[in-house]
């Protein structure tokens, strides 16, 4: 006679394990949901990087604007120092103004070296990142023209590209020739680096950023 078949009962799985696998399923990503992820984050990416490319060269403009300034402070002190006449300095960027040799003629980190200008001074942090051949900086040392419309004049009746240019030799103020120092752009970018625009200091110490609407800064 055969025995009775033995029904056989597996274990229950205990109740913690049973709560650690419910909660292993609720915390879990689908691979739907990872690529709505991945989606929105390199969606956010997009957006901000190129916000975060503005916000540095904002920085960097602000930084040039600053050098501007404080060459400007500098130009202050060397005309107190020089009976209020500004100095001739050959421009960083050719073509030059001067002939080699030429008398009194000297570079800006030589006129405004004793009065805090250093070659960081000089320094365009936009320049400086173009590197090589694009970089006035890493060509000439100089991230700034100099403009020498008041050249080797007088503070209290300078002439635009006056005695030693050709003009006037004396002061008419029907003429022209008469400079306004708060119209008169003393150093800039070489370009127009920020964004399209450039940064200017005025012979009378104002720093503007403008966009130049010819060819040259010059």
């Amino acid at each position: 006679m055969r025995a009775p078949a033995q029904s056989i009962t597996l274990p229950s799985p205990a109740p913690h394990a049973i709560h650690e696998d419910r909660a292993r399923r609720a915390g879990a990503f689908t691979l739907i949901e990872l690529l709505c992820v991945i989606t929105i984050i390199a969606i956010l990416a997009s957006l901000l990087i190129p916000a975060i490319g503005t916000l540095n060269q904002r920085a960097d403009s602000i930084k040039c604007s600053n050098n501007l300034r404080n060459i400007g402070q500098a130009i202050q002190l060397y005309l107190g120092d020089h009976s209020q006449n500004f100095p001739m300095i050959n421009p960083a960027v050719p073509p030059l103004i001067y002939p080699a040799g030429t008398p009194g003629v000297t570079d800006m980190l030589t006129a405004f070296g004793p009065y805090g200008v250093t070659a960081s001074t000089l320094q365009c942090p936009s320049d400086l990142k173009l590197g090589g051949t694009a970089s006035s900086y890493a060509q000439y040392q100089n991230s700034y023209d100099w403009k020498p419309t008041l050249d080797d004049e007088n503070t209290s009746e300078p002439l635009i590209y006056g005695r030693r240019f050709g003009g006037v030799s004396g002061t008419n103020g029907a003429t022209g020739f008469v400079a306004k120092l708060s119209k008169i752009r003393q150093v800039f970018d070489d370009t127009q680096i920020h964004f399209g625009h450039m940064n200017a200091l005025y012979a009378d110490g104002h720093v503007v950023y403008f966009q130049n609407t010819t060819t040259s800064a010059r």
